[in-house]
């Protein structure tokens, strides 16, 4: 399996309510950023936005007119029905590491730096674990291992701030009611969409300044990872990877970047999915 498929399967595992992350959360310029209302699918770890249900046919940010439908319709719904929040695993201060089964915090110095790799024996000097400087002249350490066959962490710096529909019910029958048309669509612009399960609703989404995404894809003793996080006041962050054995690590850009993940909901006919940690 790919390392992008394990970081979404792992995670999506771990934190069913925040959905499957996307490994490659920039969009490439195609679009400024993943929001509510978004229709598109997964590709490699990278979101494909064709369109957004909330929005008219001629509303600038479809940039590329092929691909939306020309019998497009805009969902309108309640006024003021995207709702903020802050995304977290918990009330402690590492509560900015979401870690699959697989994947442990082992030890964690003061303050809130971090920096990880996967067994406790001695590493040659290449192999040093490196600070992550959440914040100027803090010199802790955090350690993480993992002891599956694979495994995928998320490490967020500072706190993602999210925006999500309440208007989920609206959402839910808008995509029942058009997911054949879509689904059609998106065929005949020959992308290569062949399920209906892989056609996603935006229904949320989650704001960052920074993030690092890992994916242990081998078994092996000495899977780990090292990287370096400084942060300089309150908009400036600086990534850099010491190293990375059995697995692949990226490292999100300096600056406002969007994390997505993405999670679903049953409905008839396909899924309904909410686009969190959407990060770029």
């Amino acid at each position: 399996m790919a390392h992008y498929s394990i970081f979404r399967q792992e995670l999506a595992i771990a934190y069913p309510t925040y959905g499957s992350a996307l490994w490659e959360p920039d969009p490439g310029g195609q679009y400024n950023a993943v929001q509510v209302g978004d229709v598109g699918f997964i590709r490699r770890g990278y979101f494909q936005r064709l369109f957004n249900v909330l929005l008219p046919k001629d509303h600038p940010s479809h940039r590329n007119p092929s691909f939306v439908p020309e019998d497009h319709q805009q969902l309108v719904t309640i006024p003021d029905h995207i709702v903020k929040n802050e995304i977290r695993t918990g009330s402690r201060q590492n509560s900015l590491h979401f870690c699959s089964q697989c994947v442990t915090l082992d030890s964690r110095g003061r303050g809130t730096s971090a920096s990880g790799y996967c067994n406790r024996t001695s590493h040659p000097p290449e192999f040093r674990s490196l600070t992550h400087k959440y914040r100027p002249d803090d010199d802790s350490q955090t350690t993480f291992s993992c002891n599956g066959k694979q495994g995928a962490l998320l490490s967020l710096p500072v706190p993602a701030q999210g925006e999500d529909t309440v208007a989920f019910g609206d959402f839910g029958k808008w995509m029942i009611k058009h997911i054949d048309s879509w689904f059609a669509f998106a065929r005949g612009l020959g992308l290569g969409i062949n399920r209906m399960e892989d056609i996603i609703l935006v229904t949320g989404r989650h704001l960052t300044k920074s993030w690092v995404n890992v994916a242990f894809t081998q078994r092996r003793p000495d899977a780990g990872v090292s990287f370096d996080v400084q942060v300089s006041g309150n908009s400036h962050v600086s990534l850099e990877q010491e190293y990375v054995r059995g697995g692949d690590l990226k490292l999100g850009p300096s600056g406002r970047v969007w994390i997505c993940t993405i999670s679903s909901l049953g409905s008839p006919y396909s899924e309904i999915y909410r686009a969190r940690l959407c990060m770029y």
